[in-house]
């Protein structure tokens, strides 16, 4: 779905909640304290009085809708402009769509990105790269330059990003807290088939990989090495280039605290890139009670 047909098919709450409503409760409405289906006829408000536990509840409830006075068809609204953006819309550029104020842009933008959230695994051919996120020292006060002991062409200043592409597949991002050993493998191990053919760069810390995994080809950046026949790194070296654009162009500043889940929000983005359906599965993930509890 776009923006035209979004708002022309969910412009008032209640259509918002009967679709919520179909995405839910497919078989129909149910108590989400006790799980009983037996409920009074939903009210003028869209809830309905649990006859079991004589609760009162909507579909909303469990959900990450839940507790905003935010109207629906605003929400529906920033998920399609959100998934709509290939490197993603600023607060303040939502904000003024939505005709809302930043923090509630914000605050809109971090409980779509838990929807966003996914856990995969890859195989096949596996492209494995890291980039460093953060500022220029050449932007940096240089009081707080050499308070941190930071040096120009350094990345200790920086936010490592593992970044794991399957050819024609799709891609998992990892913040990480240091890119070594011990950060690295056990993930790699954990989100990759052992049947996988595994390249890289020449990093020390992706040596003997041929010993966990069916292939490892090492590409040697310091020799000139682009590629061993059909093996390269483009992919995720192609993506790192958006990345970069995302956070520079658009985004401008990510604390370390909420890198992990922009890295989500591009991830998810590119995964489903030729999915007609994204806006559904989106809207469906929202209404799911262990996403909104993440």
């Amino acid at each position: 779905m776009n923006v035209l047909e979004v708002t022309s098919k969910f412009k008032t709450q209640s259509k918002c909640i009967k679709h919520l409503e179909s995405l839910k409760w497919p078989n129909g409405a149910f108590c989400p304290y006790c799980a009983s289906s037996k409920s009074c006829a939903k009210t003028k408000e869209n809830r309905y009085t649990c006859i079991s536990c004589k609760s009162s509840y909507s579909v909303t409830v469990g959900t990450i809708f839940e507790s905003s006075k935010l109207p629906l068809p605003k929400w529906f609204l920033a998920i399609v402009l959100i998934k709509d953006s290939k490197k993603g819309v600023s607060s303040l550029q939502l904000a003024r769509h939505l005709g809302v104020n930043k923090n509630t842009a914000w605050f809109l933008q971090h409980r779509i990105r838990k929807a966003m959230n996914e856990s995969l695994e890859l195989d096949g051919i596996v492209e494995i790269d890291e980039t460093y996120v953060g500022g220029s020292v050449s932007n940096m006060h240089q009081s707080y330059v050499k308070k941190k002991n930071i040096y120009p062409g350094g990345m200790a200043h920086k936010t490592p990003v593992l970044g794991m592409i399957q050819r024609q597949g799709k891609i998992i991002l990892k913040v990480l807290p240091k890119a070594n050993k011990e950060n690295i493998r056990p993930f790699l191990s954990s989100r990759i088939g052992s049947a996988s053919t595994l390249v890289t760069d020449g990093l020390g810390v992706y040596r003997t990989l041929d010993k966990e995994f069916n292939k490892h080809v090492s590409i040697n950046h310091e020799k000139k090495q682009k590629s061993k026949g059909k093996y390269n790194l483009s992919s995720i070296e192609g993506f790192w280039a958006m990345l970069k654009r995302a956070v520079t162009g658009i985004y401008h500043t990510i604390t370390v605290k909420h890198l992990q889940s922009y890295m989500d929000e591009l991830a998810f983005k590119f995964n489903h890139k030729f999915d007609e359906c994204i806006f559904t599965t989106l809207i469906s993930r929202m209404v799911d009670r262990e996403i909104a509890v993440i």
